[in-house]
């Protein structure tokens, strides 16, 4: 008996091993092959000043983050966080307008593939979270202002290396994402804005903002997500803040209506007021990776809200991440206790991600650093600095100028009191 009860155990581990083994070959098939099958979409684009316009607002809000990274505006490509690192090592692309390095070779056709079917010229697949969704006139009016001559598209030679995937980040493009290799032949419209649209806060979501994606369980794209009402928006997404000098895993919060574990409580001035300074009603600072919607419009954010309180409420409860959450506390005239208390440390102290820009304040006035603080996109338009003019008044910010200004081992100007 003992040796028939074995020899089923083997026969089952041998039929495990081949199934994994042929799931294995069909995932690295699909993410080598050539899909020169998958035709062009008819887009081109907008070249007018509303088209441009409307263009920077999505790029600002959705493609800078990946393409440029945080702090930064030029999209030459970066390392990526957004993924486990069990799934591989991801960088961005150069997306310049340079003819070799970046995208200035490319048709606006081609752009547009890569954004619909993540396929790039060359008919190859590159893992990048599509947007299969996403309207032929946002589409159109982000290649419009890629195409536009703005400074931050100026050719750049950088070329970050290619994205490597671990064989189970290939399963997981290849099966629990999916590649898109679905032409798109039709033309896919936008809603009709409003602020009280649902179904116009539900485009935002979950075809260019890519809220439902972040924000909801598992590695389906957003589309998929949105097909379980119970879990979607609950968080639990997984980001690795290692990388970026933080400590552990970071899960995606909930932003369900829920009164107990999302965001039910919020009125839409704190949503307003958290999408574009990133810090909540309670006082915490919204960390990388998730952006500034700076360049949204209050329309477009209250649409959002219709939306996010138009689903259902799930009371699951994300726990916080290992180093704990950054939360602003009361503004005091030590300005080594702000720059920890304001979350300033999570970002720019020894080690962490963005240690580095804190250079960037030497041998400014400690006025000019003072104003930066407090309002840091009146100084670099879509930085994902947060928004403290709320939070720190006049003097504070200049105490805390001095203390940053030490740090970069930089000058006081004399006669200058906090």
């Amino acid at each position: 008996m003992m040796k028939k009860i074995l020899l089923a155990v083997g026969v089952l581990v041998v039929l495990v091993l081949i199934g994994a083994g042929s799931a294995m070959g069909v995932a690295t098939h699909k993410v080598n092959k050539t899909y020169e099958d998958v035709a062009l979409p008819n887009i081109t684009r907008d070249s007018s000043p509303e088209g441009i316009a409307r263009g920077e607002q999505v790029f600002r809000a959705v493609c800078a983050e990946c393409h440029a990274g945080g702090g930064n505006t030029k999209p030459v490509g970066v390392r990526m966080h957004d993924f486990p690192p069990d799934l591989g090592t991801f960088y961005s692309a150069n997306i310049t307008s340079d003819p070799e390095k970046g995208v200035g070779a490319w048709t606006d056709q081609e752009i547009a593939r890569m954004v619909i079917n993540s396929i790039d010229r060359n008919h190859k697949f590159r893992p990048m979270p599509p947007f299969p969704n996403m309207g032929d006139k946002d589409l159109a009016a982000v290649i419009g202002f890629m195409r536009s001559g703005h400074p931050d598209f100026a050719p750049e030679k950088a070329q970050p290396p290619r994205s490597e995937l671990t064989p189970p980040g290939r399963m997981v493009f290849s099966f629990a994402m999916g590649i898109n290799d679905k032409s798109r032949t039709a033309e896919v419209p936008v809603p009709a804005k409003a602020a009280d649209s649902v179904e116009y806060g539900r485009y935002l979501a979950a075809s260019v903002y890519d809220c439902v994606f972040c924000h909801s369980p598992g590695f389906d794209g957003s589309e998929a997500k949105m097909k379980n009402p119970d879990t979607v928006l609950s968080g639990g997404f997984e980001f690795d803040l290692t990388p970026m000098g933080g400590e552990g895993k970071l899960l995606s919060p909930n932003i369900s209506p829920s009164e107990t574990a999302g965001i039910g409580k919020w009125t839409l001035d704190d949503f307003l007021v958290a999408m574009k300074s990133g810090v909540t009603p309670d006082g915490h600072i919204l960390r990388p990776p998730m952006p500034k919607y700076r360049y949204a419009d209050d329309v477009e954010l209250t649409a959002l809200y219709t939306f996010i309180r138009s689903m259902k409420p799930n009371d699951k409860v994300i726990p916080p991440p290992a180093g704990g959450r950054p939360k602003v506390e009361p503004a005091n005239n030590d300005p080594e206790k702000m720059f920890s208390s304001l979350g300033c440390a999570t970002c720019h102290a020894p080690g962490k991600a963005y240690e580095a820009k804190l250079q960037g304040a030497k041998g400014k006035p400690v006025e000019e650093v003072a104003k930066w603080i407090r309002n840091p996109e009146a100084f670099k338009p879509g930085t994902q600095m947060p928004t403290y003019a709320s939070l720190v008044d006049e003097n504070n910010a200049l105490a805390l100028a001095k203390y940053v200004l030490g740090r970069t081992g930089g000058t006081v100007s004399e006669g200058t009191t906090p």
